[in-house]
This record gives C-alpha cells, sequence and structure tokens, in this order.
C-alpha cells in the first residue's frame, strides 16, 4: 500500500498545510479539522466518506500526544498522532468550541 503525504488546503478555515514528517497528516495545525480520507491505516486515503473530522479529545502517552478525531457525516472515531506544529496551545478551547458548535 502507498501512503500518500500531500500539502493542501484546509476546508475549515483555509489555511495552507504543509506535509507533514515522519507521517501521513489529514488535519490543519492551526484549527486541527480534518478530512476523513482515511479508512484502514493513516496515509492509505481509500475512505470515501470525505466528512469533516474535528478533535474530540486527547491524551498523552509515552511523551506523544494524541489527538481523537470524530467524523461529523458517519460518525467514526480515530486517534492520529500529533504533528509536531499542530496548534497544542489552543487545543482545549477547539475541542470545546467543536463539541458546542455540533452537539457532540
Amino acid at each position: 500500500m502507498k501512503k500518500i503525504n500531500r500539502s493542501f488546503i484546509c476546508r475549515n478555515c483555509g489555511h495552507k498545510v504543509d506535509k507533514a514528517d515522519r507521517t501521513c497528516r489529514n488535519h490543519c495545525n492551526v484549527c486541527l479539522v480534518s478530512k476523513h480520507v482515511d479508512r484502514n491505516v493513516p496515509g492509505d486515503r481509500s475512505s470515501k466518506c470525505n466528512g469533516r473530522m474535528v478533535p474530540v479529545s486527547y491524551k498523552l502517552k509515552w511523551d506523544k500526544v494524541k489527538i481523537l478525531f470524530e467524523c461529523l457525516e458517519c460518525g467514526k472515531q480515530h486517534w492520529n498522532k500529533r504533528a509536531i506544529d499542530d496548534n497544542l496551545i489552543e487545543i482545549d478551547s477547539l475541542i470545546s468550541k467543536y463539541k458546542k458548535r455540533y452537539n457532540l
């Protein structure tokens, strides 16, 4: 399976997101919203949903931050590694905002 890691424009906030080092990025490093593009493993880009995924939780595990995303279209949840340039300063307020806005 070929993994796909490309730059993209965030459809939530319009920020130009550069591809990530060491992982296949599918979420914006500014607003942390992603597009439901992966089905089984990060980078497979085989999901047909393409719904918007918002962060709903996060955890620190072995000194690494993992973010839980939920698709607003199909409800699928998955954990994603944070990228080094992710906006973790605002993560609590972003999660709170998305939970309120989308009744999660």
